[in-house]
């Protein structure tokens, strides 16, 4: 059966359009993938997109479901991204997951490791140490325990953290993971936890959910790791909190505006660590057959996996 995708990601090359044609091809014999330009994605059934263009996808006339090439799916609920009677699902992909998880350790052992600290003294060649921090038992809080936030949490704890993780609803006990929920959940992990990781969905309920209060209530030296969405951060509160000494630092792959703006006062802070949104980044090699069942499901008359709920957000 022919099955027309039109695809969409950002400026990205034709490399990795090419990467799922070939991969997509596996699983649906004789489907095609087309530039969201080109004037042949008018006639597309499936639209595999990140970040479309306003108003685009409303042209195709033929469009019967939207795939989101990530985790993420925010940049198609705003309005005039995709219309409302359109089904949209996410990829949850474990590469994903996985990918993200070493970032998250990445960040966390650099700084508790000092890595900031010890590559400048060798950009100035001094060779000097500096008393190692106690992190055994650590309290570390990890927000959003979805697909990613779990093996998140999972790998903190098998490499000594004491984690706690929190969502908005009650869920039950994760192994060694300690659970919190609600804003009593939220509020007790800000005042206890010495490192804060957000791997949260981007709903009205997260936007700037991080703002002054929060920086506030975490203790003194704290470090605020982000590698959900970037709304989810009052940026000038972080920066303030990072500047007046009472936050340490932060290490963030995700920003409100994308690409980070030139003259964004965050370029000019040392203990702000900048990532281009790479933490973990969708592989057609291991999401190729989500985004295929979905597609036949859809062509068959059932519901896909990993719908989106849109009054949810996620």
């Amino acid at each position: 059966m022919t099955c027309l995708i039109a695809y969409h990601d950002g400026d990205k090359t034709d490399e990795r359009q090419h990467g799922w044609q070939m991969r997509l091809t596996a699983y649906l014999p004789g489907c095609q993938l087309v530039p969201l330009a080109d004037n042949a994605a008018d006639d597309a059934e499936i639209a595999l997109v990140w970040g479309p263009p306003d108003g685009r996808l409303a042209e195709l006339s033929q469009l019967k479901l939207a795939v989101s090439l990530g985790q993420g799916v925010d940049h198609l609920m705003v309005p005039g991204k995709l219309p409302d009677d359109i089904p949209l699902i996410r990829i949850v992909d474990p590469d994903m997951s996985h990918a993200l998880s070493q970032w998250v350790i990445l960040a966390a052992l650099d700084h508790l490791r000092d890595g900031p600290m010890y590559r400048e003294q060798a950009r100035q060649r001094i060779f000097s140490s500096h008393s190692q921090r106690q992190t055994r038992g650590l309290p570390l809080a990890v927000y959003g325990m979805g697909a990613i936030g779990s093996m998140i949490a999972t790998r903190l704890a098998d490499i000594g953290f004491q984690v706690h993780g929190w969502s908005r609803s009650e869920r039950p006990q994760a192994g060694v993971i300690t659970m919190h929920h609600g804003h009593a959940g939220f509020d007790k992990l800000l005042s206890t936890c010495q490192l804060h990781v957000c791997i949260l969905p981007l709903t009205d309920e997260t936007w700037h959910i991080f703002g002054a209060d929060a920086f506030a209530a975490m203790p003194r030296g704290a470090y605020f790791i982000n590698g959900g969405r970037g709304a989810q951060v009052d940026e000038a509160a972080l920066l303030q909190a990072i500047v007046s000494g009472h936050i340490a630092g932060a290490t963030l792959d995700v920003f409100e505006h994308e690409p980070l703006p030139d003259n964004h006062p965050f370029w000019d802070e040392s203990r702000i660590t900048i990532w281009p949104h790479v933490a973990a980044q969708t592989n057609p090699e291991t999401a190729a057959q989500q985004v295929a069942d979905a597609i036949m499901a859809m062509q068959a008359g059932h519901v896909p996996a990993n719908l989106v709920d849109r009054q949810r957000g996620y």
